[in-house]
C-alpha cells in the first residue's frame, strides 16, 4: 500500500539502518507528504532520520535544518533536542551542544512509543553534556553532569576517568 504512512516511515527507517541515505531521505520526505501521516511523534522521527542521513552525506546545514524542523514538529519529545545537541557535539560546537542538551533535559515525560531513543534518557545525555560544559569552561556544571552519568552507569570506566580528570579543574 504505497499510501500507508506507517509502512512508508518504516521503509525510510530501514534505508537509514542500511546507510542508504538518498533512499532514506526520498522515502521519508514522501512519508511526510502523505495525507495520513499526522502522528507528530512519527513525523518528528522521520525528520530526525532525514537529518541523520544528510549529516552522514556531509550536508551539515541540511541536517541542522531538519533537526530544527523535528523540534518544531514535536517540541514535547526529548529525542530531537538530544539529536541536535549531539550533532553539535560531534562538530565541536560545544555552546550549541550544551544549549540543546539542556533543552532536552527540560523534557521530563518519556513517551511510551517505539519512537523513544534510549540515549536521550540514559547516562549518554549527561555524559555528552558534561563534555560540552567542560569545553565551555563550566567545570562545576561539567562535574554535576558527569556525576549524573556515573549514577546511571557506575561501571563505565571512561565516565569515571572523565570525572577524575574534571576534578582537577573544579576550583
Amino acid at each position: 500500500d504505497p499510501l500507508d504512512d506507517r509502512n512508508m516511515h518504516y521503509l525510510g527507517r530501514e534505508y537509514m539502518y542500511y546507510s542508504r541515505w538518498n533512499e532514506c531521505i526520498d522515502t521519508l520526505i514522501k512519508h511526510l507528504s502523505l495525507p495520513r501521516a499526522v502522528w507528530k511523534d512519527e513525523r518528528c522521527a522521520s525528520m530526525r532520520y532525514i537529518a541523520f542521513s544528510y549529516y552522514n552525506k556531509g550536508y551539515l546545514e541540511e541536517a541542522i535544518m531538519w533537526y530544527k524542523k523535528s523540534i518544531e514538529e514535536a517540541p514535547y519529545l526529548r529525542e530531537p533536542y538530544y539529536d541536535l545537541g549531539y550533532l553539535y557535539y560531534l562538530e565541536q560546537d560545544y555552546i550549541n551542544s550544551e544549549y540543546y542538551l539542556k533543552k532536552a533535559l527540560k523534557v521530563k515525560d518519556k513517551s511510551y512509543s517505539y519512537i523513544n531513543e534510549e540515549k536521550a534518557w540514559n547516562e549518554t545525555i549527561y555524559d555528552i553534556l558534561s563534555i560540552s560544559c567542560f569545553n565551555n569552561k563550566k567545570y562545576k556544571e561539567a562535574i554535576k553532569y558527569i556525576k549524573k552519568a556515573i549514577k546511571l552507569n557506575s561501571t563505565n570506566k571512561r565516565l569515571l576517568s572523565n570525572y577524575n580528570y574534571m576534578q582537577k579543574y573544579n576550583i
